[in-house]
């Protein structure tokens, strides 16, 4: 995945040194903290991966106009949008993650090399916050409010704040879309169970939870979703379709055995078998 990220970089103007360095210090730390592949956990290196390439690739969408600068805020927040070393979960805190990306030096002057704002990526992560309401959403708009107070570029511009909560939106669809588009059913069954272990479903839950998971994306964000998924690959969109529609026929069978047993429509048919000595 470092090589398709890397041709996508170049691709994108993203050719400084500051952002390959970026994008192996990611790798080395995920892999030096127990979070690089071999780690059970949905919110691993393959997943940061994931979501940086996606979020390269599917950046000509149309439903949000992005310019240069937009890319350098959306590979630096995808990159690191979910690490969170001290977590006692799977599931990340933003509060931790911001926490890290402004006290390591390293990332700091990486930053300070790209030129970019840090405030402003810490919006840009803090808009991934799933799932987007009740407290944590609540939680995560104050803290955004307090990020834009401290942009310069963002304090006294409306506009450039609601184009900023775009960009956010996009990545948090991205988040989502990601993995189930880069393989087929058994990768998106593999994910649904570390999902599971990242959001607390209980495991006899997973499909039924995957369904409202693919349910709400595509139904309470259709037109960021649509707009991401028209401009990937073939290929990618059928793997993410393909996944949608599985989990959903898994569902209907499950519904069909409840339905039959709460009608006392289940036969059970007792076999006694030969044995031999």
């Amino acid at each position: 995945m470092r090589n398709e990220i890397l041709s996508l970089m170049v691709q994108n103007g993203l050719e400084e040194d500051c952002y390959i360095e970026m994008l192996d210090y990611t790798i080395d730390l995920f892999e030096s903290q127990g979070l690089g592949t071999d780690y059970y956990g949905y919110h691993n290196i393959n997943h940061e991966l994931e979501v940086t390439y996606v979020s390269l690739l599917s950046a000509a969408q149309e439903k949000v106009k992005f310019t240069p600068e937009d890319i350098k805020y959306l590979f630096i927040a995808a990159l690191f949008h979910d690490f969170d070393p001290q977590k006692s979960v799977d599931k990340p805190h933003e509060e931790s993650v911001l926490r890290f990306i402004s006290m390591d030096k390293k990332l700091r002057d990486l930053l300070i090399s790209a030129k970019v704002d840090l405030e402003i990526i810490k919006v840009l992560i803090l808009r991934t916050t799933y799932p987007w309401s009740g407290d944590l959403k609540k939680n995560a708009l104050a803290q955004i409010k307090q990020c834009f107070e401290n942009s310069e570029l963002a304090r006294n511009s409306k506009q450039f704040q609601e184009h900023v909560m775009q960009m956010g939106w996009y990545l948090s669809v991205v988040d989502r879309i990601s993995g189930y588009a880069l393989g087929d059913f058994s990768k998106a069954m593999q994910m649904a169970k570390m999902n599971a272990h990242a959001l607390a479903w209980m495991p006899s839950l997973i499909v039924r939870s995957a369904v409202a998971y693919f349910e709400e994306l595509l139904n309470k964000e259709t037109d960021m979703a649509k707009e991401i998924l028209k401009v990937l690959p073939k290929e990618m969109r059928k793997n993410f379709f393909d996944t949608v529609l599985s989990f959903m026929r898994i569902r209907q069978q499950e519904i069909a055995i409840q339905a039959n047993y709460a009608y006392n429509n289940l036969k059970l048919i007792p076999t006694i078998e030969n044995m031999t000595t």
